[in-house]
C-alpha cells in the first residue's frame, strides 16, 4: 500500500518533466522554423528589389528604341517631304523670258543664329552681417602718476687763502759788522742784538659757506599718447536683394528649310567663253582654284564653283545667277 502510494505521487512529477522538455524541443523547432521563414522573406526582397531593377532597365531601353523609332521616323518624313518636292519640280516658273535658262538646285536650309537670355537664378534675399566700424584715436594714457621726492644738496666749499704764524717775533744775537773787526784770533768779533720779526705762512683751505640741506621736488604725472580703436557703429544686419542672374545663350534657329527649286542659271545658250574666264578668274581671286583660265567649263572649274556656292551658302547643282553676282561678275546683256 504504502509502495504504490509513493508510485501515484512520483506520477505527476514525470509528467510535469515531460511536458516541460517537450515544450522546450517545440519552441526550439519552431525558431528554427521562424529563421528559415526569415531568410526566405529576405530572399524574396531580395529578388523583389532585382525584378524592380530590371522593370527600370526595361523602361530605359524602351525609351531609347522610341527615342531611335522617332528618329527614324523623323528621317522617313523628311525624306517624304523631298521626295515630293521633287516630284514638284518639273513645274517650270511661268514668268521666264526668251533666252532664259532654268536648273533645278538644291537649296540648303537656313539657320539663323539667335541669342537669348535665360534665367539660371530667381532673384532672392539674403541677410547679411555688416561688421562693426572703429576708428584709430590717439589718446593720453596715464604711465606713471605724480608724485614728490626728496633731493639733497651738498654743502657748499669755497678755498680760502689764510696767513698762518710759522714763528713769533722775538730778538736774537746776530754777527755784525764792525769798522775794526778783528785785531786777532781772540778779539774783534762783533755780536748784535736785533728784533726778528715774526713769520707767516700764506696757506689755502677749503671753507664751507653753506651747510648740506634737503629739499621735495614735485615729479609730474608721465602720459603717453597712444592710438585706440574706438567703436564707430556696432555691427548689424542687413536685408539684401539678391537681383535674378541671367545667361546669354547662343542657338541656331532654321528660318527656312532646304529643298529644290527653280533657279536662273547660266547654260550653254546664254554663256560665253568671255563669262567663264571672269568666273574663273574671280573663283582664282577668292581661293578656289578653277583650274586653267581658258574660256572652258570643265571639272576643275565645276568644283570650284560647288565649293564656293558651299562657302556662301548658295543652291547648288549648277550655275546660277546669284551666284555669278556673288562673285563680283556682270553678266552680259
Amino acid at each position: 500500500m504504502s509502495v504504490m502510494k509513493n508510485k501515484w505521487l512520483r506520477l505527476p512529477v514525470v509528467i510535469a518533466i515531460l511536458a516541460l522538455f517537450g515544450c522546450a524541443t517545440t519552441r526550439t523547432e519552431m525558431e528554427a522554423l521562424q529563421g528559415e521563414l526569415d531568410d526566405k522573406n529576405l530572399e524574396i526582397e531580395q529578388l523583389t528589389m532585382q525584378n524592380r531593377q530590371k522593370d527600370l532597365e526595361i523602361v530605359t531601353y524602351r525609351d531609347q528604341l522610341d527615342e531611335q523609332m522617332k528618329s527614324t521616323k523623323e528621317a522617313e518624313m523628311r525624306a517624304e517631304e523631298l521626295e515630293m518636292q521633287m516630284a514638284d519640280a518639273p513645274f517650270l516658273p511661268l514668268d521666264a523670258s526668251p533666252g532664259e535658262c532654268y536648273a533645278r538646285v538644291f537649296v540648303a536650309p537656313e539657320y539663323a543664329t539667335i541669342n537669348e537670355q535665360v534665367l539660371i537664378q530667381d532673384a532672392s534675399e539674403k541677410i547679411e552681417i555688416i561688421d562693426a566700424k572703429y576708428e584709430m584715436v590717439e589718446q593720453k594714457v596715464l604711465v606713471k602718476e605724480a608724485s614728490t621726492r626728496v633731493e639733497t644738496i651738498p654743502a657748499k666749499y669755497e678755498v680760502v687763502e689764510e696767513k698762518v704764524l710759522v714763528s713769533e717775533a722775538h730778538v736774537a744775537w746776530k754777527k755784525g759788522r764792525g769798522l775794526i773787526e778783528k785785531v786777532d784770533n781772540a778779539t774783534g768779533e762783533i755780536m748784535c742784538l736785533v728784533a726778528v720779526p715774526a713769520q707767516y705762512k700764506t696757506v689755502k683751505k677749503k671753507v664751507m659757506v653753506e651747510p648740506p640741506s634737503t629739499r621735495v621736488i614735485n615729479v609730474p604725472a608721465s602720459y603717453e599718447t597712444v592710438k585706440i580703436g574706438k567703436l564707430i557703429s556696432p555691427p548689424k544686419e542687413e536685408l539684401v536683394q539678391v537681383p535674378a542672374k541671367y545667361e546669354t545663350i547662343t542657338r541656331t534657329e532654321m528660318i527656312s528649310e532646304g529643298g529644290i527649286e527653280w533657279r536662273k542659271v547660266l547654260c550653254e545658250t546664254n554663256m560665253t567663253a568671255d563669262m567663264i574666264k571672269k568666273i574663273q578668274t574671280s573663283l582664282k581671286d577668292q581661293g578656289h582654284d578653277p583650274g586653267p583660265i581658258d574660256g572652258i567649263m570643265g571639272k576643275l572649274t565645276n568644283g570650284a564653283i560647288n565649293a564656293f556656292q558651299k562657302e556662301k551658302g548658295l543652291a547648288t547643282g549648277a550655275l546660277t545667277y546669284r551666284t555669278i553676282e556673288s562673285l563680283g561678275v556682270e553678266i552680259d546683256k
